[in-house]
C-alpha cells in the first residue's frame, strides 16, 4: 500500500512507541514528517516509511473511493 492521497486531509491517530500517547495530524503531516517530539514524554520520535505505511494502511477504511465526492 502507498500513502494515499485520499487520506491527506483525514486526521490519522499514531501512538508514542515509548509512551503510548497519540497523536492525531492529518495524513499530510505524516507524508512529510520524519521525526517529531512526543507531547506525552518528551523525547523525540522518529517516524520511519515501514511506520507511515503501517500508519496509512490502519487508516485505508476511511479513504474517499476515485471519484467519490
Amino acid at each position: 500500500m502507498s500513502l494515499s492521497p485520499s487520506l491527506f486531509s483525514v486526521g490519522l491517530t499514531f501512538q508514542c512507541p515509548q509512551c503510548n500517547f497519540t497523536v492525531i495530524k492529518n495524513g499530510r503531516w505524516f507524508q512529510v514528517v520524519s521525526h517529531y517530539k512526543c507531547e506525552g514524554c518528551g523525547r523525540e520520535i522518529r517516524i520511519t516509511y515501514p511506520d507511515k505505511i503501517a500508519i496509512f494502511h490502519k487508516h485505508a477504511h476511511l479513504a474517499t473511493p476515485p471519484g467519490a465526492r
